[in-house]
């Protein structure tokens, strides 16, 4: 991040408007301000805006140009060795500054200041400044804006291949909105096409002239949106069966969708048949519920689908400290929910993650400073718990290739590293960190480990910050001695190795499991679609 004097960003706007099933994709761009598409989907007479921000695009206001009278027609300086313009410096009348350089006259005053680095919590912002960041410190960056703030959302698998590399890339997201009005509230099904690189990374490749005309091309976006009654608190995808998603609302209901249809017309429109859209449209139960649990007494946020194969496992749990488990033996209607509720927790239960690699055991956060770990065969109580930290506990993530470590955010802004493995449950209530870190100053609203790297961490926080960080990297205190910057820059730690700033509220956040390096943030203020330009992929 840079604190720039920063210049009114031009827009180009992208805009798509989707009927059950079918396939239209809209590109717009607008050079005076964005040229917006816009219809209703599903609720009838509402306005659907989604835009891609272009961060590059500038908008230069026109400035009257005067010949200045000491010019030839030619364009050559006619000026007298005694008629010298000068420069006066502000407050001293009587000094007179003059530059002459050969035959050209240094006319301008103004100094620029060299760009520096703002460190959050550190450095402090002047009125005539605002933040502007640099292009080269990221690979990709993309800014989607939604007519509604949708605080939570889901990266979907798909079928395009894992480990991704080449651009222009291609996802798949699910997400949820926060109207002003219960009936206003809709999920979203998205496919984000077309992006490419930014021209700073673009650059810094050598690409040809053709390549980068080629490679310019805007962001497409393609969606179907699904009305859904109440505020979306948590919204998750099946990683087993993508097109079956899961939503908590506001009202305390948790649904259940089955939008495979919808998936496969968007990831593969050659296999619709016309026959299957007109049945599709035809069906009254289309992008309804297939299933709704009414059993948690109030509104939840912790949500999460057993990763492990085969098993098609749902947990849910509620501000009243209750978690119940969801089975089925597939993907239809047939659910079973457990009636008996765990519970154990004096608080809030803000999280859930199942295990990565036992189908029965979960772990759960609470407000009341605790993490518990459960097995869903036996209910007299959580295998183990401990005071994970001194203020509520907001998020948990499981390591998906070291399955012994967890890392835990709370609210008092730090995060802590856990090794189950110096967990018992006689040393629980005292047992210390692998690692902790209070870098951010405000509460921490999201945490999550990549997907192609063991020691890699992303974390957001209420101090509109989503850093990355490297948990193998170790301080080199015989470099620090002698590195004779190292008081200024104290405040980052040597883990630290990516901050990403521009958003409001930041609220949750995703690494891509099938492209390495890609991050997905969202807040209050819409999306960002980013790849650091830093390796965080094995």
């Amino acid at each position: 991040k840079m604190p720039t004097r920063k210049k009114k960003g031009g827009k180009k706007v992208i805009k798509e408007d989707r009927d059950d099933g079918s396939s239209r994709k809209s590109k717009r761009t607008g050079k005076d301000g964005p040229m917006v598409v816009s219809a209703s989907e599903g609720s009838g007479n509402e306005k659907d805006e989604l835009v891609f921000e272009d961060p590059f695009g500038d908008e230069f206001e026109e400035e009257d140009i005067e010949q200045d009278e000491n010019l030839h027609e030619d364009g050559e300086e006619n000026f007298e060795d005694d008629k010298l313009p000068t420069i006066q410096e502000e407050g001293d009348e009587d000094s007179n500054v003059v530059g002459k350089m050969g035959s050209k006259l240094i006319e301008d005053s103004e100094i620029k200041a060299p760009k520096q680095v703002w460190r959050p919590g550190v450095d402090s912002l002047d009125k005539d400044e605002e933040l502007d960041f640099d292009p080269s410190a990221y690979v990709m960056y993309h800014s989607l804006r939604t007519e509604w703030p949708c605080l939570s959302f889901d990266i979907i698998k798909d079928t395009l291949g894992d480990n991704r590399q080449r651009f222009p890339l291609t996802m798949f997201m699910i997400t949820g909105s926060q109207a002003d009005r219960a009936d206003r509230n809709k999920i979203s099904l998205l496919k984000l096409s077309d992006l490419h690189k930014t021209q700073a990374a673009i650059d810094s490749d050598n690409e040809s002239e053709e390549d980068d005309e080629d490679l310019d091309d805007d962001p497409t976006i393609e969606h179907v949106n699904i009305p859904h009654q109440g505020g979306v608190n948590r919204i998750r995808s099946c990683p087993h069966h993508p097109g079956l998603v899961a939503s908590m609302a506001d009202n305390g209901l948790v649904h259940l969708f089955d939008l495979t249809f919808n998936l496969r017309s968007m990831m593969s429109p050659a296999s619709i048949s016309l026959q299957d859209t007109h049945a599709h449209h035809n069906n009254n139960t289309a992008n309804k519920p297939i299933f709704t649990f009414n059993g948690h007494t109030t509104e939840g946020f912790a949500i999460d689908w057993s990763p492990v194969a085969g098993s098609l496992r749902l947990a849910t749990g509620d501000c009243n400290g209750r978690i119940h488990i969801w089975n089925a033996a597939d993907s239809s209607a047939n659910w079973s929910v457990d009636k008996t509720a765990f519970s154990g927790h004096s608080g809030s239960v803000e999280d859930l993650q199942w295990s990565p690699n036992e189908q029965t055991v979960f772990v759960s956060a609470s407000a009341d400073c605790s993490v518990k770990i459960w097995d869903t065969r036996g209910k007299n109580g959580s295998q183990l718990t401990w005071q994970a930290h001194s203020e509520d506990v907001n998020v948990i993530t499981w390591n998906k290739s070291v399955g012994y470590l967890l890392a835990s955010g709370s609210d008092d802004g730090s995060f802590k590293v856990w090794d189950l493995r110096a967990v018992s449950s006689s040393k629980a209530a005292s047992c210390l960190p692998l690692a902790y870190f209070t870098y951010h100053k405000g509460p921490i609203t999201s945490i999550e480990w990549a997907s192609h790297d063991e020691s890699v961490i992303s974390v957001s926080s209420a101090d509109n910050q989503v850093t990355v960080w490297d948990l193998s990297v170790e301080a080199d205190e015989d470099a620090a001695r002698r590195d004779t910057a190292v008081e200024e820059d104290s405040a980052f730690p040597p883990q630290l190795l990516f901050i990403h700033q521009g958003q409001y509220n930041v609220k949750e956040i995703h690494f891509h499991p099938q492209i390495p390096g890609v991050i997905v943030s969202t807040a209050e203020d819409g999306f960002n679609v980013f790849k650091p330009a830093i390796s965080v992929s094995s």
